[in-house]
C-alpha cells in the first residue's frame, strides 16, 4: 500500500544540485540551513522519505514523538480539544480557579 505524503505547500524552491559521493550520500546543506533559519534548533531533526513511481523524492522534515504523547495524535477528539484550549489560552480566555496547593500532598489514585 502506497503512503501519500501530506503536502502542506506545493510551491517548491530549488536549493541547488548535488551529486552522490563515494558512499552514496547526498549533501543537504542548503536545505538544512533553510530549515534552521525557519525553525531554529534541529537537534531532533529527521526526514520522512517518499518516492513516487517516476523516481522523484520528497523529504518531509519530522521529529519523533515520545510514545507516551503519541496517543494524542491518534485521538482526533482529544487533539481538537487541546488545540481549542491552546487557542483560548492564547486569546486570554482564562478562568482563575485559585490555588490547588491544598491538594499537593494528596495520595494519587493509580
Amino acid at each position: 500500500m502506497a503512503v501519500q505524503p501530506q503536502l502542506i505547500d506545493d510551491e517548491f524552491e530549488s536549493r541547488g544540485e548535488g551529486s552522490l559521493d563515494s558512499r552514496n550520500r547526498l549533501p543537504l546543506t542548503k536545505v538544512v540551513e533553510a530549515l534552521r533559519a525557519k525553525f531554529g534548533d534541529l537537534s531532533e531533526l529527521r526526514f520522512t522519505i517518499y518516492q513516487n513511481k517516476a523516481g522523484q523524492v520528497l523529504l518531509s522534515p519530522a521529529t519523533s514523538v515520545p510514545l507516551h504523547e503519541a496517543w494524542l495524535l491518534k485521538n482526533p477528539t482529544a487533539l481538537v480539544s487541546v488545540r481549542r484550549g491552546l487557542g483560548q489560552a492564547a486569546a486570554g480566555e482564562l478562568v482563575d480557579r485559585g490555588s490547588f496547593a491544598q491538594y499537593a500532598d494528596d495520595e494519587l489514585d493509580e
